[in-house]
């Protein structure tokens, strides 16, 4: 968190006739802002409190020779919050910005120095509160700099909330520990851990049962199309997850790791992949002993499977292979070990051992034709990642407590549709508090904005097919659905830039409209 946010986020605490009695700062992005308690009094009680001329509610009102904080909300705000620590280091460095009574420092004057300990206060009920030591040459702590931040440098977290004097050159701070006992929902306000993505339920329940469901049938091929960045590895990861919660192994393999040189041989190739899931299984390679003889290599991968990596583990093998389209483009490779999967998966229907090994297979775009009875992307269960929908993202909010309403949902999605990676990208970001909903959009359709290289990466894809980026600046000039080739609205389709409205099609969402509507 920067130095520069913390300012943006506090303000001055006036009466209606716009003289300040002290300092708060915002600590949600639903208004919610921290001040003293005996800061709230000197107004004349929260009903007279003004912020930039706005009246408030109260939230919370503590009693001023004890937990001296409140708590006052600021309807209809969308600002931006700082980031809030329980925890800090006696002799770290702080900042903090004020506003005196006085008229000499309208925008707020810095003060600076140091934490020195946390003692229990005589003046505060024997509450713990942090003693600050202000710099020698830095503004002095005086009357309406109660509930100032205070900004600890070292952890670039505030950690506590000015809240009197203590010398010419200290004060004393309510620790955000003290705040967080007598108000325990600012627990849901300290600094977000992101979840990881086995714990971001995007879709609903019964999309992912069609999953798990699917990958317990011995032999089982999943196939996982969908373009770039729409959320493949995500739903790869959860599968593989689900199957190790049944007692299953699960490996997953992504083609874009092996160096070029890999895939210039197909024997190389092969026992790159054997071993790479042999090391992931913890199991010796075994390489030597297990290729030997006359048979070609693919026959050799068979039997390395068959008889030597399926029987040394107890239990069915989910097999994840992430990023298969990178193989299409060397041929020689292609033409050889894509019919294998499709014999690996024939192979469950026969023979007990192969009913071990299920495959998920992701993949973006299906360049290489196969013969009907050899390509396993005609076989197995083919699963289409949807859009999300404005519930999927209202429960995506709740869970990173955003505390949005059901407009600035709506806003998101005008600007990124239900574009699972878009949705998430944003929402992480502005849970860490490093953008506001509003600057995300912005910017968003922008070079520099958060989804730059995103756009980039599709705008390079059109430019090598002058047909395609016609047909594309056709849909994003136009104000309502247009009608196309039909070819060339299946290839925009598939790339997710666009979605069908009948036999017309109109971009996918606002992102891809103005960003292709300034360079095309």
């Amino acid at each position: 968190m920067s130095w520069d946010l913390v300012k943006a986020c506090t303000v001055a605490i006036a009466t209606p006739e716009g003289n300040i009695q002290g300092t708060g700062f915002f600590i949600s992005p639903t208004g919610h802002l921290l001040t003293c308690a005996h800061v709230v009094e000197s107004v004349g009680g929260w009903e007279k409190v003004r912020i930039n001329g706005q009246k408030v509610e109260l939230i919370y009102l503590g009693a001023q020779k004890r937990h001296d904080f409140a708590i006052l909300q600021l309807p209809g705000y969308q600002g931006k919050v700082v980031t809030l620590s329980l925890s800090f280091e006696p002799g770290n460095q702080f900042r903090s910005i004020g506003y005196g009574r006085s008229l000499e420092y309208p925008k707020g004057a810095t003060i600076e120095g140091s934490i020195t300990d946390a003692n229990h206060s005589s003046d505060f009920d024997n509450l713990p509160m942090l003693r600050l030591r202000t710099m020698a040459d830095s503004q002095e702590i005086i009357d309406g700099y109660s509930g100032s931040p205070v900004f600890d440098i070292q952890l670039q977290a505030v950690v506590g909330m000015i809240a009197a004097f203590d010398g010419k050159q200290g004060g004393l701070a309510v620790p955000l520990s003290t705040v967080q006992e007598n108000w325990p929902e600012l627990t849901g306000l300290l600094y977000p851990e992101i979840a990881t993505e086995l714990e971001f339920p995007f879709f609903d329940e019964a999309f992912y049962n069609d999953c798990y469901k699917e990958i317990k049938k011995p032999g089982a091929l999943i196939r996982l199309q969908a373009p770039l960045q729409w959320g493949k590895t995500y739903l790869m990861t959860q599968i593989l997850y689900y199957g190790t919660q049944q007692g299953y192994q699960a490996v997953r393999v992504d083609f874009q790791e092996p160096e070029k040189e890999v895939f210039n041989c197909l024997k190389r190739f092969l026992q790159w992949f054997c071993g790479k899931i042999a090391g992931e299984l913890n199991l010796p390679y075994s390489l030597t002993e297990n290729w030997q003889g006359v048979l070609g290599a693919n026959s050799k991968c068979t039997n390395y499977f068959e008889k030597y990596l399926l029987p040394a583990i107890s239990s069915s093998l989910i097999l994840g292979l992430d990023n298969v389209d990178v193989i299409f483009s060397h041929e020689k490779i292609a033409g050889d070990f894509l019919p294998l999967l499709r014999t690996w998966h024939e192979n469950a229907k026969s023979k007990a051992i192969w009913k071990k090994l299920r495959l998920v297979i992701a993949y973006s775009k299906e360049e290489y034709i196969l013969g009907k009875n050899k390509s396993p992307f005609n076989v197995g269960m083919a699963v289409e990642i949807p859009e999300l929908n404005q519930g999927q993202v209202q429960n995506l909010v709740q869970h990173l407590k955003l505390g949005w309403n059901e407009q600035q949902v709506t806003q998101l999605m005008e600007m990124v549709g239900g574009h699972p990676w878009l949705v998430k990208k944003a929402l992480y970001k502005i849970a860490r508090r490093e953008m506001t909903l509003k600057e995300l959009l912005q910017i968003a359709p922008t070079d520099g904005g958060l989804y730059g290289d995103h756009l980039y990466h599709q705008l390079s894809i059109l430019q090598q097919d002058s047909e395609l980026l016609t047909a594309m600046k056709q849909v994003a000039d136009a104000n309502t659905p247009i009608k196309i080739d039909i070819r060339k609205a299946s290839k925009l389709r598939n790339m997710r830039l666009v979605k069908y409205s009948g036999n017309c099609v109109t971009p996918l969402c606002d992102l891809y409209r103005q960003y292709f509507c300034d360079y095309l």
